[in-house]
């Protein structure tokens, strides 16, 4: 229905902008009823312990006693560790009240969310925003699920209309204020989700003689790591997550280990200095396309990482929305179909294992592929008759 609805929507119809904006929303306000994830809870934990003076990275939610006043501490995701989460994230946490509801962890996310429409609606027209807007992965992951990425989505789709103004304007004092403005949303992105700094090259590279800018960039989550108690840049967990959870819906790495490079116990390795490598190989490649630049250094992050949640798949969605590259969007699908079908904490759940047979790998994957090889195709056919 969404695929439909996206490509049959008649952007120049009348009341069309009023219309993307009613079927935006309702999908939010659908999405917020539903069961939010558990890592919320999480959230409260780590904001709890924060408040209550306690630092998150040294200390479990279990060893926080009362200090975490949580109805029920069995709910609370890995309560026995301390937290793998970022420094901007815990500062977002800590900010945000006690409750026994995710209510309003979802409305914040949902602002943040629609927020980041509203701002990609500057970039693209209002028939491509759609594919963005009325994404159902997108609705549910904040309205629904209350994961916090959205708001890294507006950091990009931000950063993204401080780099096109920059690049439309011609005075020195409008480039340097959208260069500040694009270092520090990025700053603020990684100190959220640290994956993130695979785009600081390819900005680099649209910023050009400014990118001494992006100094402010890499100074945000610094001081976001002082102010939670994480000193050293080498201490951060790049995912943002918990590492101990090896393997889910990997893209590429199961292929490898299935066949040449076994990996029995399912060890973590140092997978984020693979994809630290192969996006700064694909920044130089596309130097002079910092746009093509961007979109392939978080593509790549996504087809490399070893943990492929379905919200991971969100973070390049604006990206794609505004390069038109309308295959993310389709992998966002196959995977949100996976999720609420087949995944242990779907809506619809199957008791099935966290490593996937390689039938349900391909249920994600394949049709992406051919919806691609069909898009190859079609240009191919257009170049030839023209």
């Amino acid at each position: 229905a969404y695929l439909l609805a996206t490509a049959e929507f008649a952007a120049t119809a009348k009341n069309a902008v009023a219309l993307f904006w009613v079927v935006t929303i309702a999908l939010r306000l659908l999405a917020l009823p539903l069961e939010p994830a558990n890592e919320v809870w999480r959230y409260q934990a780590d904001g709890a312990m924060q408040r209550a003076g306690l630092n998150p990275y040294k200390t479990s939610p279990v060893d926080a006693g009362d200090a975490v006043k949580v109805a029920d501490i069995a709910r609370v995701p890995r309560n026995d560790e301390p937290t793998a989460y970022a420094p901007g994230a815990e500062i977002l946490f800590r900010a945000v009240p006690m409750s026994e509801s995710a209510l309003f962890y979802k409305v914040i996310f949902a602002v943040a969310d629609l927020l980041a429409v509203g701002l990609l609606l500057r970039l693209v027209d209002v028939r491509t925003a759609a594919w963005f807007a009325w994404n159902p992965l997108v609705a549910y992951s904040f309205a629904g699920a209350a994961h916090f990425d959205s708001t890294v989505l507006l950091a990009i789709v931000t950063m993204l209309a401080a780099l096109t103004s920059f690049e439309e304007s011609g005075k020195i004092r409008s480039r340097c204020i959208y260069a500040i403005g694009a270092a520090i949303v990025l700053g603020l992105a990684i100190s959220v989700r640290p994956i993130m700094i695979v785009l600081l090259l390819p900005t680099a590279f649209a910023l050009r003689g400014y990118a001494v800018t992006l100094l402010l960039g890499i100074l945000a989550p610094l001081v976001a790591g002082v102010a939670v108690g994480i000193s050293s840049f080498a201490r951060w967990n790049f995912f943002g997550d918990y590492a101990q959870v090896s393997r889910l819906n990997d893209l590429s790495w199961w292929i490898l280990e299935d066949t040449l490079w076994p990996n029995w116990h399912q060890q973590h390795y140092r997978y984020d200095v693979v994809i630290g490598i192969v996006s700064t190989i694909i920044a130089l490649v596309f130097v002079r396309n910092w746009k093509r630049g961007l979109l392939w250094s978080i593509g790549a992050t996504i087809i490399l990482s070893p943990v492929l949640h379905a919200w991971y798949v969100t973070w390049i969605l604006p990206l794609a929305t505004w390069r038109r590259a309308f295959g993310w969007h389709l992998l966002s699908v196959t995977i949100f179909a996976y999720y609420l079908f087949f995944n242990q904490r779907g809506l619809f759940a199957m008791e099935l294992p966290w490593h996937a047979d390689p039938w349900l790998r391909g249920m994600i994957i394949l049709p992406v592929v051919f919806a691609m090889l069909m898009l190859a195709r079609q240009r191919l056919l257009r170049k030839e008759s023209s």
